[in-house]
């Protein structure tokens, strides 16, 4: 699929306004206005908003092999897949550091969504400690050629321009006095 295509699909299948649109340099851009839908389908602290996976999900609709990163809870019936978390007591399929991810078959999955702790408020609620973004994106690279990466944070990770393409980068507004994030879409170029 192309991203005309993936744009059409998610047009289609969510009803939302039109809000992906090709900038001049081929990137995808664009805005989710999430709404004041506060739930949290997971109540896990950090959860994914409402209708998030919805729209990952829509955005992609070739993809099959999933795996979440950083996953905590997460409702596996929006998007189903493979989960990977450092809490033992969070049961993921994967019990592993994403910084080194050496126990996850990566050549296996063709999706990940990572959206890891933002800040170190956020490691204290978790009882972890802070991820090098980069350390993760380098670990990644064991993906094979096109799966993608659906990055959700408040920064931009460091990765290697010769091993990823940013492919997407949207703006994502969950309400009234929630953080601003940006969901930024990594395509693993060809070794």
């Amino acid at each position: 699929m192309d991203w005309s295509d993936r744009i059409a699909e998610y047009d289609k299948t969510t009803g939302f306004p039109r809000s992906l649109f090709a900038a001049a340099d081929g990137r995808i851009v664009g805005t989710w206005i999430m709404g004041n839908d506060y739930r949290v389908k997971s109540s896990y602290y950090g959860g994914y908003p409402a209708g998030y996976l919805r729209r990952v999900k829509a955005l992609f609709p070739d993809k099959k092999r999933v795996l979440h990163l950083f996953s905590g809870k997460v409702d596996l019936a929006a998007l189903p897949g493979d989960t990977v978390d450092i809490n033992p007591a969070l049961a993921p399929t994967w019990l592993d550091d994403a910084q080194t991810l050496t126990a996850v078959p990566l050549e296996r999955y063709d999706l990940v969504l990572a959206d890891p702790p933002y800040s170190v408020e956020d490691c204290d609620h978790y009882g972890t400690s802070m991820v090098r973004r980069n350390t993760v994106m380098r670990a990644l690279a064991r993906l094979p050629a096109g799966a993608h990466i659906v990055w959700l944070d408040q920064v931009l990770p460091m990765y290697r321009k010769d091993t990823f393409a940013m492919e997407a980068v949207i703006g994502m507004v969950k309400s009234t006095n929630h953080r601003f994030r940006v969901i930024t879409i990594f395509r693993r170029r060809d070794a």
